[in-house]
């Protein structure tokens, strides 16, 4: 079982979504947990740019203001 925890302070920027992506492909990980998600609310739609697909199961802790937050696929 593979696993990946990175701490991406924040998931609104398009390159660092690419990069999150490429790391997941590369690896092929069965279990990802991204700290430090900056997000209050995170839905499918969310996962879709770095995921690459809405077909997972995920969890999120959401963030208190600009603090915090953590996502796990």
């Amino acid at each position: 079982m593979k696993i990946i925890t990175w701490n991406v302070t924040g998931l609104g920027n398009l390159k660092k979504n690419l990069s999150i992506k490429a790391t997941f492909r590369k690896y092929r990980s069965d279990i990802v947990l991204l700290q430090e998600t900056k997000k209050a609310i995170i839905n499918r739609s969310c996962l879709l740019p770095f995921w690459g697909s809405q077909s997972c199961n995920w969890m999120n802790i959401p963030s208190n203001g600009a603090a915090w937050g953590l996502l796990i696929l």
